[in-house]
């Protein structure tokens, strides 16, 4: 995204780049999702242009005071929309681990067209002091939507389930993600600015500045950088994913680390959240039997599961839902 930090460092080991539009993309998509469930896309055809527009919206929220951004919150837990405060959440919760506040702020938003649930929620639009905000990222969400589909196609066609319609409805959010060097001046034992966590969804897609701070689980089992390059995407796997595909695409343990005494204090990032439709069974699919275990995860409705994990960063209660990380966790 343009506008982003110039901070030169390389991408982690491991992680691959996948040109959407060549011709063998969906072969070293399968590839590179495989080995990681993290990859990073160009070709993508996203308007660097509106994610423009859309990234200076997000500034001129963010500079709001806490007095005025308080009007835009959501409190009911599951719906996921409206202005979050930094240290409201602790994304460790939802694998059941207790951690201090995570230090960053956000403001979730969706598309009125997917319908309404407990989980999609009414975006509290800012507009009445950022005129032109709702438009700006609702054009986001556009671009955002039209990659998802792309990607349930490709991914599709090598899992052997149509996901396009089975993700129309789905309670799909983006959410702008702020991290500031005025949230916290020192971080308590154990903070992080995002805690560690596999994300909820088939599939997170991120668009970042270029900035150290994220951190994934690499092949080897440690924590790596992860720098994406100005106006990439980062796609990782998510539950719903790795279970559907019986952990061939492995969901990724993740978190954004506090600054280094060299590194920039500010950090940006615009993450949409892809999911199925609520009252979709994700059922493990056993695609290589000679050469895969047996189905390792139960059958599951993707209303429960977002049930189980969307509250408990907020609540700070365990979630006991299931948890897609058994054997990949940091060491």
């Amino acid at each position: 995204m343009s506008g982003g930090f110039a901070y030169d460092r390389p991408m982690a080991t491991g992680v691959s780049t996948v040109d959407l539009e060549a011709a063998d993309a969906g072969v070293l998509l399968d590839r590179a999702l495989g080995e990681l469930g993290f990859v990073e896309l160009v070709g993508h055809g996203i308007d660097l242009t509106v994610a423009t527009r859309f990234r200076t919206m997000c500034d001129r929220f963010f500079a709001l005071d806490a007095t005025a951004k308080a009007d835009y919150v959501v409190s009911a837990p599951l719906a996921n929309r409206g202005w979050r405060s930094p240290g409201s959440e602790s994304l460790a919760y939802s694998l059941g681990v207790d951690a201090p506040p995570d230090v960053f702020e956000s403001f979730n938003m969706g598309s009125a067209d997917r319908g309404t649930s407990e989980f999609h929620g009414v975006t509290p639009w800012p507009t009445d002091r950022i005129e032109g905000f709702e438009a700006a990222a609702s054009a986001m969400i556009a671009e955002f939507e039209r990659v998802s589909a792309l990607l349930d196609r490709v991914v599709g066609e090598i899992v052997g389930v149509d996901l396009g319609p089975i993700s129309q409805h789905g309670p799909d959010m983006m959410a702008a993600i702020e991290y500031r060097s005025g949230h916290a001046t020192s971080f308590d034992e154990g903070q992080l600015r995002m805690g560690a966590h596999s994300d909820y969804t088939t599939f997170t897609l991120l668009m970042a500045d270029p900035v150290p701070g994220l951190q994934i689980v690499g092949a080897e089992g440690s924590w790596t950088e992860v720098q994406p390059d100005d106006g990439a995407l980062l796609m990782n796997v998510g539950d719903l994913l790795a279970m559907l595909t019986n952990d061939r695409y492995p969901s990724t343990l993740h978190r954004v680390v506090p600054p280094g005494p060299d590194v920039p204090g500010d950090r940006r990032s615009v993450a949409y959240f892809h999911y199925p439709n609520l009252d979709v069974t994700i059922a493990p699919i056993v695609l290589d039997p000679a050469h895969e275990p047996d189905s390792v995860y139960d059958p599951i409705v993707v209303a429960d599961h977002l049930r189980s994990k969307l509250a408990a960063p907020k609540t700070r209660e365990r979630s006991t839902g299931t948890n897609t990380l058994a054997g990949r966790e940091a060491t």
